[in-house]
């Protein structure tokens, strides 16, 4: 093989993989999706979403939902509703001005079902009105 052919060989080599790179990379690091541009799933009172949950908990693992509830507790990172549904605070809502025993609407992503303890958890959790 001459040198030339050796050259564009090694130059097509290093362009196969520079686009096969870029294109890895776009697909690793593409943009998250909000919970703002997702479906909701159910949309209610928590008392209600807490018994489907009873009773198909797979169902709703990973889904959208807006739920009413009342504000039982509150810490740094969530606050609790309706004494059983763990709701983690959104980045953007993390020092939001709620009180215990305020009725207020949120969305957020269910994570899990604790069924031996009853409890429901969600994430990405934001207040839709107060």
């Amino acid at each position: 093989m001459s040198l030339s052919k050796k050259y564009k060989v090694v130059l097509i080599t290093i362009a196969i993989i520079a686009v096969c790179g870029y294109y890895s990379y776009q697909y690793i690091y593409q943009k998250h999706k909000s919970i703002d541009d997702l479906e909701v799933a159910f949309s209610g009172t928590a008392a209600v979403f807490l018994d489907k949950i009873k009773q198909d908990a797979i169902k709703w693992q990973n889904v959208i939902v807006e739920l009413e509830g009342i504000v039982s507790s509150i810490d740094d990172k969530g606050f609790v509703c309706n004494e059983n549904i763990y709701c983690q605070w959104d980045v953007n809502f993390l020092n939001s001005e709620i009180k215990t025993g305020q009725i207020i609407k949120i969305k957020g992503r269910m994570m899990g079902y604790d069924d031996l303890l009853e409890e429901i958890k969600i994430d990405q959790t934001k207040i839709i009105n107060k």
